[in-house]
């Protein structure tokens, strides 16, 4: 969808540009997160209000309470770089403050790259700059061709995923929203049918190409009450530098929506 100069900006700074970071000309800001306008999360969740910044420095990760069979929750991080963080002060995204919201639990994060800093003990993530779930030419990774062999090597509970903004960028905005959706429902149904009996939660997105935009949540929800384990998170109202990549802020606000959906799914993996 054309939205003249504003859409031209966005296409600019979409997903690191498709190249991994945002232009450097922008200067950090924050969107208004004060009151997300749309559901939080269907699904397995309920709605969650965004958590506010702190303006403490952030500690190290906090260990985990093992429980007594020794059962760790393997996660999968998988997507662009919204959830590899795109500058060097977010590079731990919201995994780190995933992980101090949800103490409780004994997260093993899962994949084969390595993001963050020292704060964050296990850097295990799935997720690069740039990455497309299904195009070609892509500036970065396109995801789809090699998330099989990443989920059979790195076996998750469960699976973190958005994507989809690369998808049209480097020349091809122009394109229908019909060909993101359908990259995006291959790209879910190939997660069930590599892992049956994982559970995907998917981030929506931020406020490009309303089309794929609105068809996300719309689409989790129908197949979750059609049984599959499945939940959405709303990308509403996070705080970003650019409109498009979270900052410090935006990832714990991030964060806190995610850890309302994936309590429950962690109680369930652990029955």
């Amino acid at each position: 969808m054309r939205r003249g100069v504003a859409t031209l900006a966005v296409v600019g700074l979409l997903l690191s540009g498709c190249g991994g970071q945002p232009a450097e000309s922008v200067a950090p800001g924050q969107t208004d997160a004060s009151s997300p306008s749309a559901e939080e999360t269907v699904g397995l969740s309920s709605t969650t209000v965004p958590t506010a910044a702190s303006s403490k420095t952030p500690t190290k990760s906090p260990s985990p309470v093992v429980p007594p069979n020794g059962r760790k929750i393997k996660v999968m991080v998988l997507g662009d770089s919204i959830s590899a963080g795109a500058k060097d002060e977010v590079m731990n995204g919201y995994r780190l403050d995933l992980l101090k919201k949800l103490p409780a639990y004994a997260i093993d994060y899962v994949g084969s790259d390595e993001r963050g800093d020292s704060r964050l003990a296990d850097k295990d993530m799935q997720a690069e700059g740039g990455a497309c779930i299904h195009a070609t030419p892509c500036n970065s990774t396109s995801m789809y061709e090699q998330t099989a062999g990443w989920v059979s090597a790195a076996q998750p509970d469960v699976v973190i995923m958005q994507g989809g903004g690369n998808d049209y960028c480097c020349g091809r905005g122009d394109q229908p929203d019909a060909v993101v959706i359908q990259a995006m429902t291959d790209w879910i149904n190939l997660v069930f049918q590599t892992k049956p009996g994982v559970y995907i939660v998917v981030i929506g997105m931020t406020d490009y190409h309303d089309g794929y935009k609105n068809w996300i949540p719309t689409y989790v929800k129908s197949q979750a009450q059609a049984g599959k384990r499945i939940a959405y998170v709303s990308f509403d109202g996070i705080s970003t530098y650019d409109t498009v990549h979270p900052n410090i802020a935006g990832y714990q606000q991030l964060a806190g929506r995610i850890a309302t959906v994936v309590k429950p799914i962690f109680d369930k993996i652990l029955r």
